[in-house]
């Protein structure tokens, strides 16, 4: 493969809840680590192995949700030297 090409390996999505609901919890970065979580494991790749990380997010609703994608790419063990984007709505 060479250094110019693109793979995209997986993708998985956060759960839609209700307002106010049972998912109230979480932070939108800390739904996104279950999701990307989630894509490595159905798709076999370690967290090591990645070398970009793109995170979509419609609403930024936490003070860390400015660097979400970062902040997701971390909690699924993606490596601290690799980017991160995040795409806002």
């Amino acid at each position: 493969m060479s250094s110019k090409e693109i793979l995209l390996v997986g993708g998985a999505r956060t759960p839609m809840g209700e307002y106010n609901g049972v998912l109230k919890d979480f932070t939108a970065n800390e739904l996104g680590a279950v999701a990307a979580r989630a894509a490595l494991e159905r798709t076999g790749v370690s967290a090591e192995r990645i070398d970009h990380t793109i995170f979509g997010n419609a609403l930024q609703t936490s003070a860390d949700a400015i660097y979400g994608a970062r902040h997701v790419a971390l909690k699924a063990g993606v490596p601290m030297d690799r980017p991160a984007l995040t795409v806002n709505r």
